[in-house]
């Protein structure tokens, strides 16, 4: 039977503490992108340093739209509790079609077509000598 496993609670600790300092804290930390998820409450995805910014031309990497480009309109970085991590809005990609009803009298419904969001991760920032080609 191990020596710290019938010691005292003071002492556990102490030997803990010792193990850890000769370990490295890395030893004792969680890891991979799901630890820094719930240790932040954020995406594992890093917006501090993203280079996705509006006005940047970018090509879709993943989903229906895969190949396309566009213009980024807009970005929300704040993740809401049913959507996970930061969206974006590109001009012309992942065009959606929403039907609005009448609001006045005479008035004809009409369907709207406008731009659904993205996942940051599934974007990739074009080149500007690539974009010009």
């Amino acid at each position: 039977r191990p020596p710290f496993i019938c010691a005292p609670a003071a002492m556990r600790l102490t030997l803990l503490l010792a193990l850890a300092y000769v370990m490295g804290a890395e030893a004792f930390a969680p890891t991979g992108a799901s630890a820094f998820a719930r240790a932040s409450g954020t995406s594992a995805v890093s917006m501090k340093y993203s280079p996705i910014k509006a006005g940047v031309q970018v090509e879709v990497i993943a989903g229906d739209d895969k190949g396309k480009t566009g213009k980024v309109i807009s970005v929300d970085r704040k993740p809401s509790k049913k959507k996970n991590g930061p969206f974006v809005l590109v001009e012309g990609v992942n065009i959606i079609t929403k039907h609005v009803k009448p609001r006045a009298r005479g008035e004809t419904g009409k369907r709207e077509q406008k731009e659904g969001p993205i996942h940051i991760s599934n974007l990739k920032p074009v080149k500007a000598e690539a974009a010009s080609e």
